[in-house]
């Protein structure tokens, strides 16, 4: 004689089954939304490293940032001498402001005069990127070689929460800032943003270091 080959799932079995993938569920899905990855961490970083590519190249160009003949100027940023470039004049304190924004994809024009955010209010700074970016760059002639000077951004444009890191207010934030010294090294010293970053400094004369 056959056997009887049994089709299908009892409703033991069914029952069984559907156990085993709630329980599942609940133990993983936790774990797969803690893996999800942090989007304003994800922007920082990549406008942390855009930031130090364009100030890498900037420190580096001689039409932007020339020796100067005079050893008692000011080097590097501090050079505020005014240069001309593809027909636009740059000089003073609003150079650095200025050339940065220009090697920025931008989706809104370029206004130098802004110097920090309001709190927890949509964001206006020096520009809007294609990305959605909103920077606020340094005005300032750079005059110091040991102070660092700030370039402050908020990751997400309009969308909230727009604020800073604040452990009990604002644990995490859309806004950050980057400093930039005289030299062109590039640093953080946020707790966020040293949490998202390794500590980097780049310069004329050397390769990047990576504290």
């Amino acid at each position: 004689m056959k056997k009887n080959i049994k089709n299908g799932f009892s409703l033991g079995e069914m029952t069984v089954t559907v156990a085993v993938v709630a329980f599942l569920a609940v133990v993983l899905l936790p774990m797969l939304k803690g893996m999800q990855p942090n989007q304003e961490q994800i922007m920082f970083k990549k406008a942390y490293s855009l930031a130090e590519r364009i100030i890498y190249e900037m420190i580096n160009d001689e039409d932007m940032y020339p020796e100067p003949n005079d050893p008692s100027m000011a080097n590097f940023f501090g050079n505020t001498e005014s240069v001309t470039i593809k027909g636009e004049t740059y000089d003073g304190d609003t150079k650095f402001c200025k050339l940065f924004a220009s090697k920025l994809n931008r989706s809104s024009a370029v206004d130098c005069s802004t110097h920090s955010f309001s709190d927890n209010t949509n964001p206006v700074g020096t520009l809007s990127a294609s990305d959605g970016v909103v920077w606020i760059l340094p005005i300032t002639n750079f005059a110091s070689d040991t102070t660092a000077y700030n370039i402050y951004i908020d990751v997400n444009g309009n969308k909230k929460p727009n604020c800073d890191y604040d452990a009990n207010k604002c644990p995490k934030p859309d806004r950050f800032n980057i400093k930039v010294y005289q030299d062109g090294r590039v640093t953080v010293d946020g707790v966020m943003e040293k949490e998202y970053l390794n500590r980097v400094e780049i310069s004329r004369d050397a390769k990047n270091v990576t504290f």
